[in-house]
């Protein structure tokens, strides 16, 4: 639904697997994504995972669900709905309910945001109502207009994540 030089953004529910230990956060899905998460290939979501899972790059949706289970992995949004401007800022938006989603699935415990500047906005005041319970980190974002990180940095960036 278009309003003036905007668009209303309504997020995906979350792209589940069994056991999630590593909820990845990101905004609110972007005009390439038509009913997929990370959707437009220009973002290296999948090229980055597939690469520290050490897996085949995956195809197809179906083969990236497999991914994100062999990862542990759960993909959501912090947004619910947002008013997507032409720039690619987000107002006007209601958060989902992040703390209420991690105490349903106890065994997360650790949030990765794609993105820094997300970080500022939600990042720190999910690591306080967590505590010490869930290490919240604060990562590069992997879509492709974030050109000055290379697949090879995002991937060494974004390892901490998987490390036991």
């Amino acid at each position: 639904m278009k309003k003036n030089d905007s668009t209303i953004v309504e997020g995906f529910p979350p792209l589940m697997c069994h056991e999630p230990r590593v909820l990845i956060l990101g905004t609110i899905p972007g005009k390439n994504s038509i009913s997929e998460y990370y959707y437009d290939n220009k973002n290296r979501m999948w090229k980055m995972l597939a690469e520290l899972a050490t897996q085949k790059l995956p195809t197809n949706y179906s083969e990236k669900k497999v991914l994100l289970e062999h990862l542990h992995v759960v993909f959501w949004d912090y947004y619910q709905f947002g008013e997507q401007r032409t720039k690619g800022k987000v107002k006007g938006t209601i958060p989902n309910d992040i703390v209420g989603f991690v105490r349903k699935n106890p065994t997360i415990t650790k949030i990765a945001i794609n993105g820094y500047g997300n970080y500022k906005d939600f990042g720190e005041k999910l690591q306080n109502q967590f505590g010490q319970s869930i290490k919240v980190f604060r990562l590069p974002e992997t879509s492709g207009l974030n050109a000055s990180w290379t697949l090879e940095k995002l991937c060494k960036e974004w390892s901490v994540v998987f490390e036991l």
